[in-house]
């Protein structure tokens, strides 16, 4: 029997802004898709569901915000709950992915003019298709 290519969702976790992207195996490309609102790091949990139900992804990966040694950033405990709230929540594998330096990266896509977006609401959409982007590198 032939596994069919997994649906892969990523997030970029932030307080008010929750980035996603959406990729899948067959190409290991990652697409922006947009931003959730959030309030102190917390999505609007409806709006999740309507995504997951719609894409039915067979893995989450969550961007990991590590500092530039290795440890835990301040963010980092609230990330954490994110993940363990989204693999609670929805019963779906979930990664962790280093996301040291997306927001640099997304900064730089931000900037070129070939991209078109301009609002730093972007830049959590843009990190996310970029942890997603590292992650098909790494183990897609």
């Amino acid at each position: 029997m032939v596994n069919s290519p997994r649906v892969v969702i990523a997030f970029d976790f932030g307080l008010r802004n929750i980035g996603v992207a959406i990729g899948q195996e067959v190409t290991k490309s990652a697409s922006t898709f947009y931003v959730i609102k959030a309030k102190e790091g917390e999505p609007d949990w409806k709006e999740l569901d309507i995504i997951i139900e719609e894409w039915n992804p067979n893995l989450l990966v969550v961007g990991d915000p590590l500092n530039m040694d290795g440890t835990g950033s301040n963010i980092k405990k609230r990330s954490d709950k994110f993940a363990a709230s989204l693999k609670n929540r929805y019963g779906i594998d979930l990664h962790l992915m280093d996301e040291r330096l997306t927001t640099k990266e997304a900064a730089e896509r931000i900037k070129s003019p070939s991209t078109g977006l301009k609002e730093a609401t972007n830049m959590h959409s843009i990190s996310a298709q970029i942890i997603l982007e590292d992650w098909f590198r790494s183990f897609g």
